[in-house]
């Protein structure tokens, strides 16, 4: 008998194809990566009918409780949620993410995702001080490398558990950094001081990375230990 694949809910990403027309997209990445560990993804749409890429997130209406209760639908369905990367965080970002927290999804934040997980309960004016530049002397934004900088993993941590290492090479492509760990558990830092992973505790697996374990299952084992850990999460739901 095959043993039944978990289906991995991703969050939809607003962006310009090359024509310049508005798309709602996945990254390939990220697509891929559901697929190479044994998952399912399917595509989490915003659904209201607007235009989110032409919208800063500041503009965007409310969701409904119609709205939400159509996404509740979606997010049911699946067995675990994974929130990319991204420069804008919509209300729905922000709505599955704690839809699936309550209802203990198995949920993987990478870079913006992870973002989103510390600025769920603040305000605008508090997200601006939570979510800040980086500026110090490791430049964190290289994109296209296999390593860009160390980390180093705390002890006690899902992470660590994960890993297994005190310290690991990632890859990055962000110049933005959270401040704060607003509540959520510290799993590594940066050499020079910079939040890189959080994650919550007592769920079955809540992770996120600021650096992207995506694009790097061709090479880097440890990457592979995150999504293996996360797919296992999800099969157990």
């Amino acid at each position: 008998m095959l043993e039944k694949k978990p289906i991995i809910g991703i969050v939809g990403r607003a962006d310009f194809e090359k024509e310049n027309y508005n798309v709602i997209c996945c990254f390939e990445s990220v697509r891929r990566s559901i697929i190479k560990k044994g998952g399912i993804p399917v595509l989490i749409l915003p659904n209201q009918d607007i235009d989110y890429e032409s919208l800063s997130p500041r503009d965007v209406p409310e969701l409904t409780k119609n709205e939400k209760d159509e996404l509740t639908k979606v997010i049911d369905l699946c067995d675990g949620i994974l929130i990319p990367g991204t420069f804008k965080l919509y209300e729905y970002d922000k709505f599955i993410y704690k839809y699936a927290l309550e209802k203990d999804i198995p949920i993987l934040g990478i870079c913006g995702g992870m973002q989103l997980m510390a600025i769920i309960n603040k305000s605008r004016e508090e997200i601006k001080n939570t979510i800040v530049k980086n500026e110090t002397e490791i430049n964190h934004f290289m994109k296209g490398q296999d390593y860009v900088h160390k980390i180093k993993i705390l002890d006690g941590t899902l992470l660590k558990g994960i890993i297994g290492k005190s310290e690991i090479m990632v890859n990055s492509r962000h110049n933005l950094h959270i401040s704060t760990a607003c509540g959520l558990k510290v799993s590594a830092y940066s050499t020079d001081g910079l939040i890189e992973a959080v994650e919550v505790p007592n769920k079955k697996f809540v992770l996120g990375v600021q650096w992207h374990p995506e694009s790097m299952l061709d090479y880097d084992d440890d990457a592979n230990k995150i999504f293996d850990k996360f797919i296992s999460a999800c099969k157990k739901q």
